[in-house]
């Protein structure tokens, strides 16, 4: 199929990035509310929420990062205390984590092609 605008194809990278980005801040945003709450389950999320926001953040290990942020979105999902987003943000950032393990990191990431 012909491009709408073929002129921008060459910003193709910078969307995995930008994708890459957005969920890294959902990632910590949660971690925020997470560290709020006192509960031990909701701290220890929130320790891994950092480290996959960070992972993801700076561009390394990303597609290992998104599996483990895959994992925790599901928990999100299924544990109603763990909730910081309604679930429709939850399914948003499952399907935009899901796309970063099949694209890869996009531009500006650490990672080194396999």
């Amino acid at each position: 199929m012909l491009a709408l605008f073929p002129q921008i194809l060459f910003l193709a990278p910078f969307a995995a990035a930008l994708i890459r980005l957005a969920v890294a801040i959902i990632f910590a945003l949660s971690a925020w509310g997470h560290f709020s709450q006192t509960p031990l389950l909701a701290r220890i999320f929130a320790i891994v929420e950092i480290a996959v926001a960070i992972a993801l953040g700076v561009g390394s290990w990303t597609q290992p990062a998104a599996l483990v942020g895959v994992l925790v979105l599901i928990a999100h999902l299924s544990i109603p205390q763990l909730r910081v987003y309604p679930r429709s943000t939850i399914a948003l950032a499952l399907i935009m984590t899901l796309s970063l393990v099949v694209t890869g990191p996009g531009a500006f990431a650490f990672d080194l092609p396999l």
